[in-house]
């Protein structure tokens, strides 16, 4: 079995042991990749040890979580949820020969599965969390720092902390230039275009539930900001994220995002943002959010060609990476290499506390 098809079926059993009511977090679900090089993968029991640790908090989850695995690795898995499946015999059956090399595949696998597509409808609301902690009120401020920036030019203000000399003379000429009334003044506020491109693909399922939240939170909050999702194809939901219900925006999106979990093109999905959202707005008013691991089967040369022309079209380039909330990343993805020299913040943001880093670095722009 390859370093891809371990990514693959570890993250399936994730999605099965969240279904099933486990507390499975994204946070979770990286320590369990990180967890993978160091364990022996001919034993299929320190497999099994490894994933429990990490997604099992309980004894009663223990005991879920090994009939989970029973059914999912030596039985019949749940075709409701999965279209794969394997047996304990084939943890054993190939590995050997990848055993020196799946350090390096675990972090690089999705460069080499994401020229495939998805055409199929989606059910979204399956990866929708009720029970996740609200993100709200951290989304708001998130918002307030993105939607609105301080200009250089300066305006009346009753309380503003910088005094106009040159307004407050004219002012106190009746006082016989006693500085009576003092003039002040302080920095317009501008507006900001906030352009949301976010990767969607196959290798980002893990980070669903926190990605749909924060797409669905910003665009309620910031009415004029654009939001596109990408994986092989692109499409834009602005509108549909827009919608006051959870329930009918995710089905509307499932239903036209067809190529949700499909393969991925960053190349393409940024030379698409390039040539058409990006043309329709001023650049000093534009930040641009990405939100990807940075995982692509395409030419990396593209991507650096399209984020040169990004830099130059929008005022600020952020990158938001889930997987660069692991205390062991590092960028050896080629899509994620090419893009970096051209990203002005890079930042994680996979659950709550990395969000309150994001708004944090954030408010610095």
């Amino acid at each position: 079995m390859s370093g891809e098809q371990l990514i693959e079926r570890t993250l399936a059993l994730c999605h099965l042991a969240k279904a099933e009511r486990l507390a499975v977090t994204p946070a979770k679900v990286l320590d369990v990749l990180r967890a993978l090089p160091a364990i022996d993968y001919l034993n299929a029991e320190d497999y099994r040890l490894a994933v429990r640790m990490n997604l099992a908090s309980s004894a009663d989850e223990e005991r879920r979580f090994d009939r989970l695995f029973r059914e999912f690795f030596y039985g019949e898995s749940d075709e409701r949820h999965f279209h794969s499946r394997i047996r304990g015999e084939s943890m054993q059956g190939s590995m050997g020969h990848h055993y020196r090399e799946i350090n390096q595949e675990i972090t690089t696998a999705a460069d080499s599965y994401s020229a495939d597509e998805v055409t199929c409808g989606l059910d979204l609301q399956s990866r929708w969390d009720p029970a996740a902690p609200p993100l709200d009120q951290l989304i708001r401020e998130l918002a307030k720092h993105l939607a609105t920036r301080r200009s250089r030019r300066l305006q009346r203000a009753k309380h503003g902390a910088k005094v106009d000399l040159r307004r407050s003379v004219r002012g106190n000429i009746r006082y016989g230039m006693d500085l009576v009334d003092l003039a002040r003044v302080e920095r317009r506020t501008r507006k900001t275009r906030l352009v949301m491109l976010c990767d969607v693909s196959g290798s980002m399922d893990a980070f669903n539930p926190f990605l749909l939240r924060l797409m669905f939170g910003l665009q309620q909050a910031l009415k004029n900001s654009r939001t596109l999702v990408f994986s092989t194809h692109v499409t834009e939901i602005t509108s549909l994220l827009r919608r006051r219900s959870v329930v009918e925006t995710l089905s509307e999106v499932g239903e036209t995002v067809r190529h949700w979990s499909g393969g991925t093109n960053i190349g393409g999905a940024l030379a698409t943002l390039n040539r058409g959202v990006l043309r329709e707005g001023s650049a000093g008013s534009t930040v641009a959010i990405i939100i990807s691991d940075g995982y692509d089967n395409g030419e990396t040369r593209l991507i650096e060609l399209e984020m040169q022309a990004l830099q130059r079209q929008v005022r600020t380039v952020v990158w938001i990476n889930p997987m660069y909330g692991a205390s062991t990343f590092q960028v050896r993805a080629s899509g994620m290499k090419a893009a970096l020299p051209y990203i002005d913040h890079f930042l994680p943001a996979f659950d709550v506390q990395s969000l309150r880093i994001l708004v944090r670095d954030l408010a610095k722009i």
